[in-house]
């Protein structure tokens, strides 16, 4: 197998962004009348996409190494759940594999594809001519290619999310007021044959963002009884998979209300999702970016 690993490099104008690795795998030969040209094609392309100023090759034995630990074994055109696969031991964010087809004794037709490992998004580059001029056939297409990459970034490559820490201090920062009242949380999922059972997971990132917030925090077992009452419900549901990711959709609608007076505060509603190498990560991070969207809103009037 021959593998070609490469890194863009982020302008001099521009906030440094993490490297975006870009692995490029054997371009096979469609049919027997196109043997010996795939492995042309891989070469010039290699060597075109290395003298791209936006793009740094990287060495080829660390990620042939890796490969070859994990047991892959590559062949013809590259799938977005080998290409997820792949990004998640590697590391690479992006993918490409081809295909080098002879439609007539001296004309050939040279397909690329170009894989995001984390969105499993697919998009296509292609030259055809003659068979005398595979050098500039190929040429022609690495300008494409790395073009593809640099135009279509962000749909290749999954946006780096705010960070947990990150996102609770600017909930944090959105608190003026100084009141802190006490605060119950119960939020119930949706099981089979109309049960309900507590979703854990959004009870317990709404009780640490309150109690972070300088909240207290009290439940049924506490001495105490809660000025504030928040109550709701979690629709929890499965998303498309993407390459070899899962993804999740967490529904997240509360109201919240004075325990004395009864008086309502707000009735608010949020949408997370999120997708994950796991089906419990993608689940939890969903939920999480719920909660976390509506305590961005709910604190601040708690707080008046």
């Amino acid at each position: 197998m021959f593998v070609a690993a490469f890194a863009v490099i982020a302008s001099a104008s521009e906030k440094p962004q993490p490297a975006l690795t870009v692995a490029v795998y054997d371009f096979s030969d469609a049919d027997k009348s196109a043997v010996g040209f795939g492995s042309k094609v891989t070469t010039l392309v290699t060597v075109d996409l290395s003298t791209e100023t936006n793009l740094v090759m990287l060495e080829r034995s660390e990620l042939t190494k890796a490969l070859k630990e994990q047991a892959f074994n590559l062949s013809g055109m590259v799938s977005s759940d080998a290409a997820a696969k792949i990004g998640q031991v590697t590391g690479v964010k992006v993918l490409v594999s081809g295909q080098v087809m002879k439609t007539a004794a001296d004309h050939l037709v040279i397909v690329a594809r170009i894989i995001g490992t984390e969105s499993g998004r697919l998009f296509t580059a292609k030259v055809e001519g003659e068979t005398n001029n595979v050098m500039a056939l190929a040429s022609d297409l690495s300008r494409k290619i790395a073009q593809t990459i640099t135009e279509q970034t962000t749909n290749l490559v999954v946006v780096a999310q705010e960070s947990s820490a990150e996102r609770l201090d600017r909930i944090l920062k959105g608190i003026t007021g100084t009141n802190r009242p006490s605060v119950s949380v119960t939020i119930t999922r949706s099981l089979h044959l109309n049960r309900k059972e507590s979703s854990a997971t959004a009870v317990g990132e709404f009780g640490a963002v309150l109690l972070k917030a300088g909240f207290p925090v009290v439940d049924g077992d506490s001495d105490r009884k809660p000025d504030i009452e928040i109550t709701g419900t979690d629709d929890l549901t499965t998303g498309p998979r993407r390459g070899g990711l899962f993804s999740y959709r967490s529904i997240v609608e509360v109201k919240v209300q004075e325990r004395r007076t009864g008086n309502i505060i707000t009735f608010d509603r949020e949408i997370g999702t999120a997708t994950d190498a796991t089906v419990t990560g993608a689940a939890r991070m969903a939920q999480a970016n719920a909660v976390d969207g509506l305590a961005e809103r709910i604190l601040p009037l708690l707080a008046k």
